[in-house]
């Protein structure tokens, strides 16, 4: 599969391309970047799949480059508002495409779990507290977002509280607390480090690449 990726020079892009040597049958060709200029112009193979670790700002290009190249595309930039991403499902009658706030095989578990038990605990408060490296832009993170839209889905709830902390170097730390009386339930994630998030990127692009037009759900796939 020959690959190409988005935000190459950032934190994420370069683990990514640590990450790749261990996969035989990934071939990097190539990076995207439409802010300094680079549209893909030195790119000479045929692209089979692109892995965005950007920035919001590049998905129009980035859908425009993914349908004329008629290949699949995996957005993992977080922070995008309700017509993005009405515009992402358009693109899927054309490529298969898919926006992951997270790519980890924990939090995909964990999104799971919660979706899983949150009907069942109707007396309960729930929140959710997620922590962060102090340079990190977006505040709720795109994973706290995720997992408030799972537990709205499944329960109906209008309100879920989401607390935020950024400090350090903390590579990411998601709880999910329900509150009852007398009672305390906690389901917590950790990311050690950004591999687990370049893994699970790969991972997902080897099976996304190989699916009909469509827009995929990150939890299909895990």
């Amino acid at each position: 599969m020959n690959l190409v990726l988005c935000g190459v020079n950032g934190a994420m892009g370069k683990v990514l391309l640590e990450e790749m040597e261990t996969y035989e049958n990934i071939k990097y060709i190539g990076a995207l970047s439409p802010r300094n200029g680079n549209r893909g112009q030195n790119i000479k193979e045929k692209p089979h799949a692109v892995i965005d670790f950007s920035h919001t700002s590049n998905l129009e290009f980035l859908l425009e480059y993914s349908i004329e190249k008629n290949c699949a595309l995996l957005i993992c930039t977080t922070g995008f508002n309700d017509e993005d991403k009405e515009k992402i499902k358009e693109a899927g009658k054309y490529i298969p495409v898919m926006l992951s706030s997270n790519t980890s095989f924990g939090v995909n578990a964990l999104r799971k779990i919660v979706k899983s038990i949150s009907t069942n605990l109707n007396g309960f408060g729930i929140d959710i507290v997620e922590r962060h490296h102090n340079k990190k832009i977006d505040t709720p993170s795109g994973t706290a977002k995720t997992l408030v839209e799972d537990i709205k889905e499944v329960t109906g709830r209008e309100n879920v509280n989401t607390y935020s902390l950024r400090a350090g170097s903390i590579p990411g730390e998601h709880s999910v607390i329900f509150s009852g009386v007398d009672e305390i339930l906690e389901i917590k994630h950790v990311a050690y480090s950004k591999k687990i998030f370049a893994r699970g990127a790969l991972d997902l692009i080897q099976k996304l690449y190989l699916k009909e037009p469509g827009f995929y759900l990150t939890e299909d796939f895990f």
